[in-house]
């Protein structure tokens, strides 16, 4: 079977000329030609880390080495980056699960191997946002709270923004039992699109369904969220799954305005 090692985009979504997005598939080419699996796993090899991430914003042609990443916890916290004077280092010890700028030519990324990265951008007042967005994050409304945070920080409208998600496990395969399915009984109906019962207490949930219901209920237009098509779980080719392997690796998705 040949791998692809082409960057991923999310349909439509890569329309916009206000931003660059990507993210990063299981496999790429080295400087040798020779087929070589991305590693972000910092803390088994620094040197390869940033080899690869080298690699990575080479690819996507970007000015800067590496994109500013949080210390994500699958939390409802949200940071805002103003200041370029902020060093790498020190935005890798907020713990938070969404970051927001302003700020042209400074990319921003989210690590996922299943949750679903989801990017916004306000093309009107040139801001953008990752976001992280787990179980545990859905279920803390991780994007709405980023939404009101766009606002609050920077005015935005929601009717003005655009939202891409991107790669992760789709309704398909998250399979979770009804202990976990129960905090989210006073947010989404226990039926299809959000919830499929399969028998045995056991349900698919639609991580999708549920964050771009949540999209459309803080204001943004249903023509401007964009999904991507493929599911983790079912392309262990492609992309990293820690639902299907455990321990794993990690996909890159970043965000940057132009």
């Amino acid at each position: 079977m040949k791998l692809s090692v082409s960057l991923i985009k999310i349909n439509r979504f890569n329309s916009f000329s206000e931003f660059t997005h990507a993210s990063s598939p299981r496999y790429f080419k080295n400087q040798l030609g020779k087929i070589e699996q991305y590693d972000f796993t910092k803390k088994d090899d620094l040197q390869k880390y940033n080899i690869h991430m080298t690699q990575f914003m080479k690819m996507v042609q970007s000015e800067k080495k590496i994109p500013y990443l949080l210390n994500q916890v699958h939390s409802d916290q949200i940071f805002v980056l103003k200041d370029v004077s902020q060093t790498h280092e020190q935005i890798a010890k907020v713990k938070a699960d969404a970051i927001i700028t302003h700020l042209s030519k400074i990319p921003i990324g989210i690590f996922t191997a299943d949750c679903i990265p989801i990017l916004i951008c306000d093309p009107r007042l040139q801001v953008v946002a990752a976001i992280h967005a787990g179980r545990k994050g859905t279920f803390q409304s991780i994007v709405n709270k980023t939404i009101m945070a766009m606002k609050r920080e920077y005015g935005c409208h929601p009717e003005d923004l655009v939202a891409g998600l991107g790669l992760g496990i789709k309704g398909c395969c998250y399979e979770i039992p009804e202990n976990c399915l129960g905090p989210f009984e006073n947010k989404i109906p226990f039926n299809p699109p959000f919830v499929k019962s399969i028998g045995g207490g056991k349900f698919l949930l639609n991580l999708y369904a549920v964050n771009t219901q949540e999209m459309i209920d803080a204001g943004l237009l249903p023509e401007n969220i964009f999904l991507s098509e493929e599911c983790t779980f079912c392309s262990p080719m492609k992309y990293f799954s820690y639902r299907r392997e455990g321990q794993t690796g990690r996909i890159l998705t970043f965000i940057m305005l132009q």
